[in-house]
């Protein structure tokens, strides 16, 4: 098994097309076919189901799936710091919720980056599961997820604790149950426990009519348009001030829970340089 037959199998479970993964690659679709061939040989089951019409992954497919993402990230993680080597003297990998880049991070980020020209950063978006998965397999120095870790090989830091409201930008709305299943409600899932609460308010059947999945873009959406959603109070603060959004009144019979910011390593690499700069730069 090779880095090549890796990447090829998951450039064609990505377009799901052997003729587009081949020039995606700029390879011949026969060694791209030659590729799986031989991985499917290593594997001992069929990677993808193949018609006349469509290509998709088998159920070993999909179970080797997570496996090969995780074999390529690691690879293309080792590559980078032994090319990274000559011109810094360390890297610093920090993954998390794409919010945290926007409101929480920026500014220790950018003064972090000033201050220590010499060390390599590198930001990633990812998913509380995807972020921890990260940092266990060592690709990630620092994880940020929304909700307390019970890894056994990872340690856990609070760095910020906060409220939800409801905002918006017409300060005479009252919202309640049917306002959160109008078309003006803007849904984000804040991870968990705040999906768990919502369900519970709401009801497990119930689909919102507009739903992002992308934080950082949250509070464009409620600047400009006629939308009302939660969000973590220091998100909009600023916003708050100058009267841009307000913090809607609500009879919703229940208390807003808490949002939780943790920072997440490795407990084996406690006290190393990375780990240390790391958690530096989200204490602040």
């Amino acid at each position: 098994m090779d880095l090549d037959q890796i990447k090829a199998f998951l450039t064609i479970a990505e377009t799901r097309n052997f003729t587009k993964a081949a020039e995606i690659l700029h390879i011949a679709q026969s060694s791209i076919t030659t590729r799986i061939r031989v991985l499917e040989q290593i594997v001992g089951k069929p990677l993808f189901t193949r018609t006349n019409k469509r290509v998709t992954l088998s159920r070993a497919g999909e179970l080797f799936y997570t496996y090969a993402e995780r074999i390529n990230s690691l690879a293309e993680t080792g590559i980078e710091t032994i090319r990274l080597e000559d011109r810094f003297s360390d890297k610093l990998v920090i993954g998390g919720p794409s919010s945290i880049w926007n409101y929480n991070l920026n500014e220790a980020i950018v003064n972090f980056k000033m201050s220590h020209p010499e060390i390599a950063l590198d930001l990633m978006a990812h998913t509380n599961e995807k972020t921890i998965q990260k940092v266990i397999d060592g690709t990630i120095d620092i994880g940020i997820v929304y909700s307390r870790p019970r890894h056994p090989m990872v340690n856990h830091e609070l760095i910020q604790e906060d409220y939800f409201i409801l905002v918006g930008r017409d300060p005479s709305k009252l919202i309640d149950i049917q306002s959160l299943k109008s078309g003006g409600f803007l849904f984000v899932d804040w991870g968990h426990p705040f999906a768990t609460w919502f369900e519970e308010l709401v009801g497990a059947r119930y689909v919102p009519g507009f739903k992002i999945n992308q934080t950082a873009l949250v509070v464009n959406y409620l600047m400009n348009g006629d939308f009302f959603g939660f969000v973590p109070k220091s998100f909009v603060d600023s916003y708050l001030q100058k009267g841009d959004l307000f913090e809607l009144d609500h009879d919703l019979d229940c208390e807003l829970p808490a949002y939780t910011i943790y920072a997440v390593y490795l407990k084996s690499k406690k006290g190393t340089m990375p780990t240390e700069l790391g958690l530096g730069i989200v204490r602040k």
